[in-house]
């Protein structure tokens, strides 16, 4: 067997690496997408970067950058039918557009096209698979410290410690070379490790009741591009009834849930920011809705209540605004749903 190239620690941080999206490993939408199609991805994002730089913008201002199909073919070492391939799978997931730039007369033949890469979608719910997939592999991380170096079993020993560190202890073998009869075991110092635990446990509580506080901001439409729907007042309503800030963004998933169900029930789709085109005042029926359902777990046991949540708000959904959109396309008229007695 050959030498094995191991890393070493002065060797680590000498690499340059592209950029691997996360959202990429937890995402519906993009979950399918072929290896091939997300690394070329990467390889546009790096470009896109280079071409920031430069300053190439085009008059609507946006960044455009080139990259042909056969540079694509030599970094990826594949046939030019699959390079195109990759191009036309990420056109179909919306993260690629090619401008035909026409011929160059000077040049006698064809300007490479002019390629705009598109930002990924990122859903509450990546967000909240994102921040489980992050404490899952810091969990593992952790389970994986503590261990100490003791001697092998083959001879008792009556040496004193050589190397004593935090969590960890080296001890000889009596009668052998310091750097043989060695074993490795796990073992944690229980005293390190519940003062750590303990304060570990304090910091998640502060850390979680800063997000719990400022829920409604972080999850606010005029925060970011890519916020929920759901009206500030609910998401308000949201904040009070949660113990924690998981629970609250288990809350939201839910509400975007129960609206996508909706839609596949009765087949027809609906934009939040659409509906007041059909009903009147649609932030207060669905802040009733939600209210309603949190009055139910005050009033009888409820053993789930992100159930009770998704029934109600579904139901509201196809009820309302969906069938209020339905009527409205099979008539000329537009009917306003007054909902302000909804649930009273």
């Amino acid at each position: 067997m050959p030498d094995f190239n191991y890393f070493k620690a002065e060797r680590v941080y000498n690499e340059l690496y592209y950029q691997f999206p996360k959202v990429f490993l937890v995402s519906e939408e993009y979950r399918k997408m072929s290896d091939s199609t997300k690394i070329a991805y990467m390889l546009l994002k790096a470009r896109l970067q280079a071409a920031i730089a430069k300053r190439q913008i085009d008059e609507e201002g946006n960044v455009y950058f080139t990259y042909t199909t056969k540079e694509l073919c030599s970094v990826l070492n594949c046939q030019k039918q699959k390079a195109i391939d990759i191009k036309k799978n990420l056109e179909k997931y919306g993260l690629l557009l090619q401008k035909d730039m026409g011929f160059n007369k000077n040049l006698g033949k064809q300007n490479p096209n002019r390629m705009y890469l598109a930002e990924l979608n990122v859903t509450e719910n990546d967000i909240y698979m994102l921040e489980k997939f992050d404490s899952d592999n810091n969990q593992s991380a952790i389970e994986s410290e503590g261990m100490k170096i003791t001697p092998s079993s083959q001879e008792k020993n009556s040496s004193e410690p050589v190397v004593t560190q935090e969590g960890m202890k080296i001890t000889p073998s009596k009668n052998v070379d310091k750097s043989e009869g060695m074993k490795i075991i796990q073992e944690f110092n229980n005293s390190l490790d519940t003062n750590r635990h303990l304060i570990d446990s304090d910091k998640d509580e502060s850390q979680d009741r800063l997000l719990l506080e400022n829920f409604v901001e972080l999850h606010s439409n005029s925060q970011r591009s890519n916020a929920t729907f759901i009206p500030d007042k609910v998401l308000g309503l949201i904040k009070t009834f949660s113990p924690n800030y998981t629970d609250a963004q288990t809350t939201v998933k839910t509400i975007h849930n129960a609206k996508y169900k909706a839609e596949q029930v009765t087949g027809i789709k609906i934009a939040y920011e659409e509906i007041d085109s059909y009903i009147a005042n649609p932030d207060q029926g669905l802040y009733n809705t939600v209210l309603r359902a949190y009055q139910k777990q005050k009033t009888e046991e409820v053993k789930d209540m992100q159930n009770v949540i998704f029934t109600y708000v579904k139901n509201w959904f196809v009820e309302y605004p969906i069938q209020a959109k339905k009527a409205a396309t099979e008539n000329s008229e537009l009917p306003k749903v007054s909902l302000y007695n909804y649930l009273e």
